[in-house]
């Protein structure tokens, strides 16, 4: 089997889940922090990495050697938030491509307002999150972005109210900083549909009927669908689990074991075999 590098962009790893909602993200993406804690390293999720990254600030510093324990957490809390608010500015100056293929196609979608501001809101959030987290990451770090921008594509183009542009979704793909690893967690639409419905609706799809549900979670498919294809045809570094048809312990034993396939090759290079 043949192999590719991947280098890191930083001092950390980062890694971004994609799937259609129910397939099974939150469930892998615990495996992966298990994967990493059995070999003495931190997998950190955003609100893992909040805490500590801020503690790496000048005021995160402050704030860890003269705040009382008590309210430290808080406190960092308190850094993270306001220091990834004024991250925000840095990417959009950095990245204003995509900022201005996320704006342009927003406005023009078919959504009630709420679902907009929604969907502008989490990915506000995260530019500013990102940024942060990458600045203040070290060597050795793994970040691992369970919605990161890979998986934006389910929110940022899929609604039960339009059709699936396709074009647009690899054009976004096409801006978004690439991550060093991307992971799948296969399920078929029914059961992710079962899942949904089992684990509870989201709050915005409680006042909406079933078909609605169905369209939406059809069109979100889709999406997972056509980003995965065009990651795929790019050469990007993806790994691909079935996490169905067995018990969730099964996905995370072959989740492992594809991981475990990676070889580190250098302190910022990981060699992963193709088509994992």
């Amino acid at each position: 089997m043949g192999s590719i590098v991947i280098r890191s962009s930083s001092g950390a790893t980062i890694i971004e889940f994609i799937s259609t909602p129910g397939a099974g993200k939150t469930s892998l993406c615990a495996a992966v922090r298990e994967f990493f804690a059995e070999r003495g390293q931190r997998a950190l999720v955003v609100m893992d990495a909040s805490r500590l990254f801020a503690s790496r600030t000048r005021a995160g510093g402050l704030v860890a050697s003269l705040a009382p324990a008590s309210l430290q957490g808080p406190l960092l809390w308190q850094v993270f938030y306001q220091a990834s608010r004024l991250n925000r500015v840095g990417f959009r100056s950095e990245h204003r491509a995509l900022i201005q293929a996320v704006e342009d196609f927003q406005r023009g979608r078919p959504i009630p307002e709420g679902d907009r501001q929604h969907v502008m809101g989490w990915f506000t959030n995260l530019i500013g999150q990102y940024r942060f987290l990458k600045t203040h990451a070290e060597k050795g770090d793994v970040l691992v972005f369970d919605e990161g921008f890979i998986h934006r594509v389910v929110q940022l183009f899929a609604s039960e109210a339009e059709a699936l542009n396709p074009s647009r979704i690899r054009s976004y793909l096409d801006l978004v900083p690439l991550p060093d690893l991307i992971i799948q967690p296969q399920a078929s639409l029914e059961t992710c549909i079962e899942r949904v419905y089992h684990r509870g609706i989201w709050e915005r799809f409680r006042g909406r009927d079933e078909a609605a549900v169905r369209r939406f979670m059809q069109n979100a498919h889709a999406a997972v669908g056509i980003a995965v294809e065009h990651i795929a045809a790019r050469g990007w570094p993806l790994l691909q689990v079935v996490n169905e048809g067995h018990p969730a312990a099964e996905s995370a034993r072959q989740l492992k074991m594809k991981l475990a396939s990676m070889h580190l090759v250098a302190s910022d290079a990981i060699n992963l075999p193709v088509n994992a």
